[in-house]
């Protein structure tokens, strides 16, 4: 298994009570309307390959060619 470790530990992920694998913050609290589409899809994708601390074992080259992408 892969030993990750948070760069900023006061950022790891909590999951709410009223789980949802995207923050329900964001559309209860109306963030989602001022990000733009390709903020949004990177937003998704860190979600997506993040694990339940929101740590992802993803290399920062990857992430940023499927950023360029969006």
């Amino acid at each position: 298994m892969i030993s990750k470790t948070p760069i900023l530990k006061n950022r790891i992920r909590k999951v709410p009570k009223q789980f949802s694998w995207v923050d329900q913050r964001l559309v209860r609290d109306r963030h989602i309307e001022r990000l733009s589409h390709p903020a949004a899809a990177l937003y998704l994708f860190l979600v997506t390959v993040g694990d339940a601390k929101g740590l992802s074992y993803k290399c920062r080259t990857k992430t940023e060619t499927l950023k360029g992408a969006v």
